[in-house]
């Protein structure tokens, strides 16, 4: 992924109330698409777009604004030029635009190697049917009660595939899509999807030379949802097979799904690092020009297959763990069974891949002893994709049993198991209505506040935070989660001399080792992102951890923290040195408390703080036989209004001495 100077374009489908500056947003792109191996024109359409901007992509391109008028405000179209390799494959990818007014919500944009065609919005009747030349892909409007209609020739004999993106794109469409023969009678009308969902698709052989019209709706007459409509030579893929290959190994893929006999292997180097943990890969007939798209799961486990028959104990397909198990329910009713070795209070993890990737299975899975008695069994829950965990009694053999939830098979229907040991910590961002995945800071002492939970199994120590690709130079001000905590509140500032404008994508990486084995986890986001996008089931795992911060403009400060003595005094007696602050609010709207932070404590010393209205004690707490001297110390104090934070900083001396000792009386008596 690269960061680009450039402006590009985002869907803002969620803003917060209390940010009232206005910032960038982007409602749509046209076309919705960039080509590779092509320069796309797209016309940006939005808010507030002005310069200056700069954008970041999931996928590495050139990006060229397109200058407009001089000195123009508050702009509601813009044109760029995009250029992109032609190597990157088919996909969906994103954009993130900002500027020092803000930054926008991710637009899920596609790479596409279909020429893009617009709607032209008089296709209301079969008798005006919009005429496209295939292969093409045509972005359209959903028009309520008024369906659109396009038309293309077909010779007889001739294959062709057709699919909406839409749902998957986060837009409100659930497409019904009917084709039909050049006589006028229907050669068949699709809906839902298995592997798709709401997109719907087909693929099939043209029966005879003519004019065939192609009618599309959504299935509830909402008018306003945007589409991409693709049609073309390519295969429908569900999913590739394996489901996934080993960071940096070199590896065969097919593919799976309803029409997808017949498609070219792909030979994929897997990169040697990928953050999103997710690769796009395209699917082409030998005598295709376009392609279907397919996602993998890279990872740094080794990749096993299953080994047909293996439809029960008896003949399971072994299995060396730790792996990542790729099978294919093959029939209805289909079972897969993998043999095993494990040890005495071994605790291992079996989690399912497989609707996330396009697969419609429910992977239910079942573990057996070498008795056939059963151990444990998936919790059914409205999860797609569930996790079983289990502490095994004994050295021995065993066996992980897997089906579909609903018995069902065919050839949409592959799966993934990665079954490693049992992760000692995961990590979220936390969710409630407060949460933000985009953040505007000011340059001047600029900051942000977000809550990570840290959820533990087997494992109660620290975990170090860092931030992943930190192109801003943004500094973490308390990077470790503290031992056995479950939440933990982490505040990142802006470097000194950052400048306004300046946008830094970033993810938040925890770190540790856990029963002496390193272990590494992202911040995930992934429920907050299904709350704020309901249209989106699936997010594209890039997103996934994705948090966005703009550099703002300079802020005049809404508060100042000013200390009640020049310095603390340590009484080695008690062991502490009290310290009180007052908060002083130099904008009278800003109302909020205030969270205060200590730094540079000399070794073996703690702090704690309490509030008490606008009146903080800082209680510093240390060895009563600390050694002498003076150390300065740093409060950080962060504030947030109207959706901007601020850091007020003060260096404060600690006096660390022995008292004299109070001489006695009698012995100070002069003696007559």
């Amino acid at each position: 992924m690269r960061r680009l100077t450039f402006p590009l374009c985002a869907i803002v489908l969620s803003l917060f109330a209390q940010q009232l500056l206005a910032q960038p947003a982007v409602s749509f792109t046209s076309p919705s698409a960039v080509q590779p191996g092509q320069t796309i024109e797209l016309t940006l359409h939005g808010t507030k777009l002005d310069d200056p901007l700069q954008v970041w992509t999931s996928f590495p391109a050139k990006v060229e604004l397109v200058p407009g008028a001089a000195d123009a405000k508050d702009q509601t179209t813009r044109v760029c030029k995009v250029t992109i390799d032609a190597a990157v494959p088919v996909g969906i990818g994103g954009l993130i635009v900002g500027s020092p007014t803000g930054v926008s919500d991710v637009a899920l944009v596609m790479v596409d190697d279909l020429p893009s065609v617009a709607d032209n919005g008089k296709n209301h009747a079969i008798d005006q049917a919009q005429a496209v030349t295939i292969p093409a892909a045509i972005d359209g409007t959903a028009d309520g009660t008024n369906f659109d209609f396009y038309k293309f020739t077909g010779k007889k004999d001739q294959r062709v595939s057709l699919e909406v993106v839409a749902a998957r794109v986060g837009t409100p469409v659930d497409s019904v899509v009917r084709l039909l023969r050049p006589d006028g009678g229907e050669l068949l009308l699709v809906d839902d999807d298995e592997s798709s969902g709401a997109d719907a698709r087909f693929s099939l052989t043209l029966p005879a030379d003519g004019d065939y019209v192609v009618e599309l709706h959504d299935n509830q007459y909402r008018g306003g949802g945007r589409y991409r409509m693709r049609i073309g030579d390519f295969p429908l893929v569900s999913v590739p097979y394996p489901l996934g290959g080993r960071l940096g190994s070199t590896a065969q893929f097919h593919f799976a799904g309803s029409a997808s006999d017949g498609a070219t292997p792909v030979v994929l180097r897997i990169p040697d690092a990928v953050a999103s943990g997710r690769v796009s890969i395209g699917a082409k007939f030998p005598s295709g020009n376009s392609s279907g798209l397919a996602t993998l799961v890279a990872s740094t486990l080794p990749e096993a297959i299953e080994a047909e028959p293996n439809d029960s104990s008896k003949v399971s397909t072994p299995v060396t763990i730790p792996a990542a198990v790729n099978g294919h329910f093959h029939s209805v009713r289909d079972r897969d069974y993998y043999t095993f070795a494990a040890m005495k209070d071994q605790s291992l993890s079996f989690r399912a891949v497989s609707r996330s990737l396009g697969s419609p299975s429910l992977l239910y899975m079942r573990l057996f002893d070498a008795a056939d008695k059963q151990l444990a069994e998936t919790a059914v829950n409205d999860a797609a994709e569930w996790t079983l965990n289990l502490k095994f009694p004994a050295d021995g053999m065993y066996s992980l049993m897997v089906e579909d939830l609903l018995r069902r098979g065919g050839p949409d229907h592959a799966y993934r198991v990665e079954i490693e040991p049992t992760p000692g910590f995961s990590l979220a961002v936390k969710n409630d209505k407060d949460t933000k995945l985009q953040f505007n800071a000011p340059a001047n002492n600029g900051a942000l506040a977000l809550v990570v939970q840290c959820n533990r199994s087997g494992y109660d120590g620290t975990v170090n935070l860092a931030l992943e690709n930190n192109a801003g130079g943004l500094q973490m001000l308390n990077p470790t989660i503290p031992a056995k905590a479950k939440e933990h509140r982490l505040f990142i500032k802006v470097p000194e001399g950052a400048t306004a404008g300046n946008l830094a994508p970033i993810r938040l990486i925890g770190t540790a080792t856990v029963n002496a084995r390193p272990q590494t986890a992202i911040a995930e986001t992934i429920v907050t992102l299904r709350a704020k996008r309901p249209q989106l089931t699936f997010p594209p795992q890039w997103m996934n951890g994705l948090l966005s911060v703009v550099i703002g403009s300079n802020l005049d400060p809404f508060f100042a923290v000013k200390p009640g003595t020049p310095a603390a005094a340590f009484n080695k007696e008690t062991g502490q040195a009290p310290l009180a602050l007052t908060l002083e609010r130099t904008n009278a709207e800003f109302k909020a408390a205030i969270t205060v932070m200590v730094e540079n404590l000399p070794p073996g010393f703690s702090s704690a703080v309490k509030a008490d209205k606008d009146t903080y004690t800082v209680t510093l707490t240390g060895p009563k036989d600390a050694a002498d001297g003076t150390h300065m110390i740093k409060i950080l104090s962060y504030g947030e209004f109207k959706g901007q934070g601020i850091l007020a900083v003060n260096e404060v001396p600690i006096e660390i001495k022995t008292a004299a000792a109070a001489p006695a009386a009698a012995a100070e008596e002069k003696k007559p």
